[in-house]
């Protein structure tokens, strides 16, 4: 009889046995992949570092863009001025006609003025003086210079308690700048809502965790979409303003029907 219990048991076991085996190995995958899979943190690093790297592409080719400005454009002119100048001293020390001295003065300072206006709008480009006096003063500004009605609506709170952080401006401006630009050149639209409102961070958090939201609204026909860039490196100007946002850890919404209207929602931290 103990010889028959020991068959049994022993058949029993090798039933039992590749059923544990396998539990064994489901068990040891499952914790391979929670252990060595990425994380969501992990991902949210490596989407970071993929956006900042891209923003550092963009502001390497603005840098290069406003050298060649500068180089084909406003250093061309000022050379001009210079050489007109130089023209006008020499007749004038010749006892040429004075006439002719001051027509080439007169050119002369009419390209000064053209200088000048190609480097306020190079100046603007980078840093829109209006942002000095805060962002609420530099979207009024931009909202009189819009060719179609914008109205813009900011919460008192954003900047109550303090001023945002400096890069935290500057990005929202540029949202609201080419969200307005798109509206007047692709949309058809009649008319843009931005609302600008502050979210306070949970106890404990700190102003850090504070969050200002824009909203901009057009009326226009709608169907607008982020399209990321192709092997060509071309990518619509909503891709690009998505990944400035992601840049500083922000996070853009695009909400286009066909027919309109379009909503764009941008959230970004107050410090960053």
């Amino acid at each position: 009889m103990r010889q028959l219990g020991l068959v049994l048991v022993g058949a029993l076991f090798l039933w039992v046995w590749p059923h544990v085996t396998r539990g064994f190995a489901t068990l040891f995958r499952v914790l391979t992949v929670a252990l060595l899979a990425p994380t969501l943190t992990s991902l949210r690093v490596a989407d970071l570092e993929e956006s900042r790297g891209r923003t550092v592409e963009d502001a390497d080719a603005t840098l290069r863009r406003i050298e060649r400005d500068l180089h084909d454009g406003t250093q061309a002119r000022l050379v001009a001025v210079a050489m007109q100048l130089g023209e006008a001293k020499e007749q004038l020390a010749a006892g040429d006609d004075p006439a002719d001295a001051l027509a080439l003065v007169d050119t002369a300072h009419a390209s000064t003025k053209e200088a000048l206006v190609e480097l306020r709008e190079l100046a603007r480009g980078i840093h829109p003086p209006a942002l000095d006096n805060g962002l609420a003063v530099a979207l009024e500004t931009l909202a009189a210079r819009s060719p179609l009605p914008v109205t813009v609506d900011v919460d008192p709170a954003v900047e109550s308690s303090g001023r945002l952080a400096p890069a935290v401006e500057s990005i929202a401006y540029f949202c609201v700048a080419e969200l307005v630009t798109n509206a007047v050149k692709h949309a058809r639209a009649t008319g843009v809502y931005v609302l600008v409102e502050r979210q306070r961070a949970g106890a404990g958090r700190g102003s850090r965790g504070d969050r200002v939201r824009l909203r901009v609204r057009d009326d226009g026909q709608g169907g607008a979409r982020v399209v990321r860039p192709g092997p060509d490196g071309h990518r619509s100007g909503l891709a690009g303003l998505a990944e400035r946002v992601r840049s500083v850890d922000g996070t853009f919404e695009l909400l286009s029907p066909v027919g309109g209207p379009t909503v764009v929602t941008v959230t970004l931290l107050a410090r960053v």
